[in-house]
C-alpha cells in the first residue's frame, strides 16, 4: 500500500508540484521527513494512509471521494459511477492498519442508461459467465436499482450472481435478494464444523482469536480481529453449506492484536496431507471449481495442480483458492482449459467485446479485442493496473477461450510540472538529467526522488499494511533501485511489498525476500 507518498523530500532545491491520478500532492522538509520517522495509527495518519491509496486507483476516481477519521473509524463520503467502485474503495479502506470500522456514505451516480436495457445487459451476463449461466435467477431493475431473485445452492453462488450483475454499468444499487437452497440439512454440529475448519485454513483469518457457535443452522462469530478487512472475510468465511445466516456484531476490531508481543502462530507446522484436503473442500466451496475435479499434489507446501477444467476463470479460481490455505507458500498451475462446447472465434470475440463494454470499471478506457484460435489478444491503453486485471479477468470469463493475450498499456502515473519560473539550468537533475528546455509534463512518468525519500515511502507503506512486518524487511535503495530483503509469512506479504516498493517511487524493485514457512499469516 501506498502511504505518504505525498511527503516528498527535494532538500535546498525548487519545490515542484507532483501530480499524481489528477491530485495535488504537497511536499515536507527534511525536518518534517526526520519527525515523521516514528509512526503511529493516529486517526490523521490513517486519513492519510487511505486517500494515498486512492491515488493509485484511478479508476475510481478518487478525487470526488473523501475521507476522514475518528478513534479509527473511516467515514467514506463523495461520488462514484459504479457499485464496484464503491465496493472497492471500502476495501481499501478496511484494509489499513488501525482501521476498526467504515462507515459507507458513498453515493453511486452511474451513467443514465434505461432500465430495460440495464436488465437484458445483467440477464446476458449472468447466461454468458461459465458459472453462473444455470442460475435460476431473475432480474428486475427500477430507477437503476436492479434487484435480484431466484434461488441458487451456496452462499457462494448467490454472492457469483451478485458480482456478475454490479458489473453490468448503469446500475446505482444492486439488490440481492436470491434465496440460497441447500439440497439438504445439516446438523449445527456439522456447519459448526466446517466453520471452524475454513477459518482456520485460511491464511486472511486467525482462528485461535475468533469463536464459533451454532444454533438452527444460525452462526454466531465472537471475539477479536486485527483490522476491519479481517472482521469482514471472517464473516464469509462462516458461509459454508447449511448456514441461515450469520451474526458477527460481537466481533470486536482491536489493531493491538497485530501488535509482536499478541501474536500466535496459527501453525507451528502443517502436514502435506491436511493442506490437501483443506484445498479439496476450498474447491467444493468455489462454483467456479466445483464442478470440476481439479487434482492438488502437495510437496513441502509447495501445491501443484493437474487436471482439466472447462475455462479459463475455473483454472486461475482454483490457482488462487489453493494460495489462501495456510501452509501454502508457492501454486504451479498445470490444469488444461478443455472447454465442453467450442466456440467460433467470431462469437467469443463478440461475448468478450459485449463483457467489456458492460463493466462499469472499464469504462472510458480504449481496449482493442480480439479473438484468433481461442486466444484473447487485448491492446490499448488504461488508467491503472486495476483496469488492466479488470479486463484480463473478463476475458477469462468467456466460455471457449484458452489463453489471453494481455498487451494493455496502462496510462503513466504521474508528470511533473515546476512552479518556479523561469526554471534554473541547474536544476536539471531533478529531470533526471533532461533538457530543462523541454516542456513540463514531457520528462516521463516518474519523478526523480532522493534514494532516502524512496526508502522512507516504501517503509511507510509497509507500516501501514497489517499484512507486512515492517521490521522483517530491509530496504535498501540505490539509484532509485529497490533492494527487500528478509521474510514476510506468506504470499500475501510477498505482492504486498512488491505493490508497496513501486507505489513508492522505485524505478526497479528486487525483492529477494523469503517466506518464512513456519510462521503463515494470522490476522
Amino acid at each position: 500500500m501506498n502511504k505518504n507518498k505525498s511527503m516528498v523530500t527535494i532538500g535546498k532545491w525548487s519545490a515542484i508540484l507532483l501530480i499524481g491520478a489528477g491530485t495535488q500532492i504537497s511536499l515536507i522538509t527534511p525536518l518534517q521527513a526526520a519527525t515523521l520517522a516514528k509512526k503511529e495509527t493516529t486517526d490523521k495518519g490513517i486519513t492519510s494512509a487511505v486517500e494515498n491509496e486512492l491515488l493509485f486507483e484511478k479508476g475510481i476516481f478518487p478525487d470526488e471521494v473523501d475521507a476522514g477519521t475518528n478513534q479509527g473509524i473511516v467515514t467514506l463520503s463523495g461520488s462514484v459511477d459504479n457499485v464496484l467502485a464503491k465496493e472497492r474503495i471500502v476495501q481499501i479502506a478496511e484494509s489499513i492498519r488501525g482501521v476498526r470500522g467504515v462507515i459507507d456514505r458513498l453515493n453511486v451516480i452511474p451513467v443514465s442508461r434505461p432500465d430495460q436495457a440495464i436488465r437484458k445487459d445483467i440477464m446476458a451476463a449472468l447466461k454468458q459467465d461459465p458459472a453462473t449461466q444455470s442460475y435460476p435467477v431473475n432480474v428486475s431493475v427500477k430507477d437503476a436499482v436492479a434487484t435480484l431473485t431466484g434461488g441458487v445452492g451456496s452462499y457462494m453462488e448467490k454472492q457469483l450472481a451478485g458480482r456478475i450483475a454490479k458489473g453490468v454499468k448503469g446500475a446505482r444499487e444492486v439488490r440481492n435478494d436470491v434465496s440460497i437452497n441447500y439440497t439438504s440439512k445439516r446438523t449445527d454440529k456439522e456447519i459448526s464444523a466446517d466453520v471452524k475448519e475454513h477459518l482456520q485454513w485460511d491464511i486472511w483469518t486467525n482462528s485461535f482469536l475468533i469463536s464459533v457457535a451454532v444454533k438452527d443452522g444460525i452462526v454466531t462469530l465472537t471475539g477479536t480481529v486485527g483490522n476491519a478487512d479481517g472482521k469482514s472475510r471472517a464473516f464469509d468465511n462462516a458461509w459454508v453449506n447449511g448456514v441461515v445466516s450469520v451474526v458477527d456484531s460481537a466481533v470486536k476490531i482491536e489493531p493491538l492484536v497485530l501488535d509482536e508481543t499478541r501474536r500466535k502462530l496459527k501453525y507451528a507446522s502443517v502436514s502435506d496431507g491436511q493442506i490437501k484436503q483443506a484445498i479439496k473442500a476450498s474447491f467444493g466451496l468455489d462454483p467456479r471449481v466445483s464442478a470440476f475435479s481439479p487434482e492438488a499434489t502437495v510437496e513441502s507446501g509447495e501445491v501443484y495442480l493437474f487436471g482439466q477444467v472447462g475455462n479459463l476463470k475455473a483454472k486461475t479460481s482454483a490457482q488462487q483458492d489453493a494460495k489462501n490455505i495456510v501452509g501454502v507458500w508457492r501454486v504451479d498451475n498445470f490444469l488444461k482449459v478443455r472447454p465442453k462446447e467450442l466456440a467460433q472465434d467470431a462469437e467469443m470475440k463478440a461475448q468478450l467485446k459485449d463483457a467489456l463494454f458492460w463493466d462499469p470499471l472499464l469504462d472510458g478506457d480504449t481496449i482493442n479485442a480480439t479473438v484468433n484460435n481461442r486466444i484473447a489478444y487485448l491492446s490499448g491503453e488504461v488508467r491503472s493496473s486495476l483496469q488492466k486485471a479488470e479486463a484480463q479477468d473478463i476475458a477469462s470469463r468467456v466460455k471457449g477461450l484458452v489463453s489471453i493475450s494481455n498487451r494493455l498499456k496502462v496510462e503513466p502515473d504521474i508528470s511533473i510540472t515546476y512552479y518556479d519560473w523561469p526554471i534554473n539550468p541547474a536544476d536539471d537533475w531533478i529531470y533526471g538529467n533532461q533538457s530543462s528546455h523541454k516542456i513540463p509534463g514531457e520528462f516521463g512518468q516518474q519523478p526523480y526522488l532522493s534514494d532516502e525519500q524512496i526508502k522512507k515511502n516504501i517503509e511507510d507503506g509497509f507500516f501501514w499494511n497489517p499484512y507486512v512486518e515492517r521490521d522483517a524487511i530491509k530496504v535498501t535503495v540505490d539509484g532509485g533501485v529497490a533492494v527487500l530483503t528478509g521474510t514476510v509469512g506468506t504470499w500475501i506479504g510477498m505482492g504486498e511489498i512488491n505493490k508497496d516498493a513501486y507505489n513508492s517511487g522505485a524505478t526497479k524493485v528486487v525483492n529477494r525476500v523469503k517466506i518464512d514457512k513456519g510462521a503463515w499469516l494470522w490476522e
